[in-house]
């Protein structure tokens, strides 16, 4: 299986139809990935009203990226507040495709913003993270990346998380594609783990393109 990885495009509708027409023009990919953050931030006075204005943009991604005829999978990020159809496949936590038992979803972030439930402290992280079905065959879809691998933002903090590089020198999983930090675009190995930094960033649209059965993979800059 061949996908195509990107994350926070932040509702950016031209970021998202340059996604669609090179997503077009390869045959080759099977599945777009989005790993959170995928609608806008808006102006707001009160909470539901930046759920509703999500919520559109949510529609509107949805049915655009239904037009490709591939397989999609995104979860939640940060910034992302609005309630996802209960019958919405592409949803990773809702996915039951049997070629995708392996995907595992982290939308946990290890801060309080909104007051979600996918919000908490690094204890917290460590909770969730141990009631996870990892293995060395895994692939993680996650929002927030490790701690101190691919996390650093140009203000020099590292905006990763411990319990997750816990959870990978542990379990060692496959493949970690997450954003987030966007200015930490890129790839490494940690642990025997393909770490993948997929975060668009206001300039620039970009993704990562992986075989995930030869492990070879391509960098996207649209």
């Amino acid at each position: 299986m061949k996908v195509f990885v990107t994350s926070d495009i932040h509702g950016r509708f031209n970021v998202l139809n340059k996604i669609i027409e090179f997503v077009k023009e390869r045959q080759d990919i099977d599945c777009i990935i989005l790993c959170g953050d995928i609608t806008g931030d808006h102006v707001f006075s009160y909470f539901y009203e930046l759920e509703d204005k999500q919520y559109e943009d949510y529609k509107i991604i949805k049915d655009k990226l239904q037009q490709l005829n591939r397989k999609v999978l995104f979860i939640q990020g940060n910034h992302d507040v609005f309630t996802v159809d209960k019958s919405d496949i592409t949803y990773l936590p809702y996915c039951k495709t049997e070629s995708f038992n392996n995907f595992i979803a982290i939308e946990y972030v290890n801060f309080l913003m909104y007051g979600t439930k996918r919000e908490g402290n690094e204890q917290d992280m460590i909770c969730r993270l141990s009631k996870l079905n990892i293995d060395n065959k895994s692939i993680i879809i996650s929002h927030l990346p490790p701690y101190k691998c691919l996390d650093k933002a140009n203000n020099g903090v590292y905006y990763g998380s411990g319990a997750i590089r816990d959870m990978i020198k542990e379990k060692k999983p496959a493949y970690f594609f997450c954003g987030h930090v966007h200015d930490s675009f890129g790839f490494k190995k940690l642990h025997n783990t393909f770490v993948f930094n997929a975060a668009c960033n206001k300039i620039t649209t970009r993704g990562w393109v992986v075989n995930l059965e030869t492990a070879k993979y391509e960098k996207v800059i649209l």
